[in-house]
């Protein structure tokens, strides 16, 4: 459980702070095409009072980004202190690479998708399941084909496969997470590095694998590398700011902007418009990192392809 903590009283001032930030990030080089984007629809919001499950994330800003040809993100700032960036997202396809900032390509954008159990209902796929099929399907195209099996064809058949051998813990969803309120589904990291370990073997996959506490400096050295890393955190739902909960996402970036450390993420409950969209949330959000190494980059032979 998360302990509860007080929150400071937000100061309307620190919501002003959204356009310079949106400022600093069109500065980058590698959203020139969105300088021309502003803020719409700005509003301090509380986490949901009676969350089924809370975190006690304080209050933040939200904004939603309007980009270039109707194209659109959203920007989350601290409602206290000096009003720091928090999370933000542009949904468009960019090529991130720059003195502070590098993010993967190609892997797979797969949803959460409802399910049904054995007596008919609806259940999620779950986040955990799904952000590793993400990962493997990366893995799977560009190194190690032999991953997919007879029945992981698509990302989707993966999420099913793993899921399989996951123990999942279902959560009825009172809070409106999913529009059709289908059941949420949990698993654990730990048990997923086991399931990910034993499909290595299995499928004959020359991958080992780690799982630690987040640090960023490990994860810029996974994305230096191509390696997409699974992390697990604490989160609010992107597009749904006033719900929050323990998430697992695929990590595909880093950058740092407003002074603080970003990773980019695959949000695999987050639909965006173009698959290669990216959100980026800082990373005290971060608790642990699930790493998957080719044998002989281990061994300090890194390609960095």
């Amino acid at each position: 459980m998360v302990a509860s903590v007080p929150l400071a009283k937000a100061g309307p001032e620190i919501g002003k702070r959204g356009p310079l930030i949106l400022k600093e990030i069109v500065s980058q080089p590698w959203a020139v095409a969105w300088k021309s984007s502003t803020l719409k629809k700005v509003r301090l919001v509380t986490e949901k009072p009676d969350l089924d499950l809370p975190l006690n994330l304080p209050p933040v800003w939200s904004a939603v980004i309007s980009g270039p040809d109707g194209k659109t993100g959203h920007l989350i700032w601290d409602s206290t202190g000096e009003g720091k960036l928090v999370e933000f997202s542009l949904d468009d396809k960019l090529v991130i690479r720059s003195n502070s900032a590098k993010a993967i390509t190609g892997v797979p954008n797969l949803q959460e998708f409802p399910i049904k159990d054995k007596e008919g209902k609806l259940v999620a796929s779950g986040c955990v399941p799904t952000a590793a099929a993400n990962v493997v399907s990366f893995w799977a195209k560009k190194k190690y084909p032999q991953w997919l099996g007879d029945d992981g064809k698509t990302p989707k058949d993966l999420a099913l496969r793993l899921r399989k051998q996951l123990k999942m813990k279902l959560y009825p969803d009172v809070d409106g997470f999913s529009p059709n309120r289908m059941a949420l589904a949990g698993a654990y990291p730990g048990d997923l590095l086991k399931v990910l370990q034993g499909e290595a073997e299995a499928y004959k996959v020359p991958v080992e694998m780690g799982l630690g506490r987040f640090a960023f400096p490990l994860l810029k050295r996974e994305i230096d590398a191509s390696r997409p890393a699974l992390l697990s955190c604490l989160v609010r739902v992107a597009h749904k700011p006033e719900l929050s909960w323990p998430h697992e996402v695929a990590a595909v970036g880093y950058c740092e902007i407003d002074g603080v450390k970003l990773i980019g993420v695959k949000d695999n409950f987050f639909p965006t418009e173009n698959e290669e969209a990216i959100r980026w949330i800082r990373e005290d959000a971060f608790r642990s990192i699930l790493i998957l190494r080719p044998h002989k980059e281990i061994a300090g032979s890194d390609d960095g392809q």
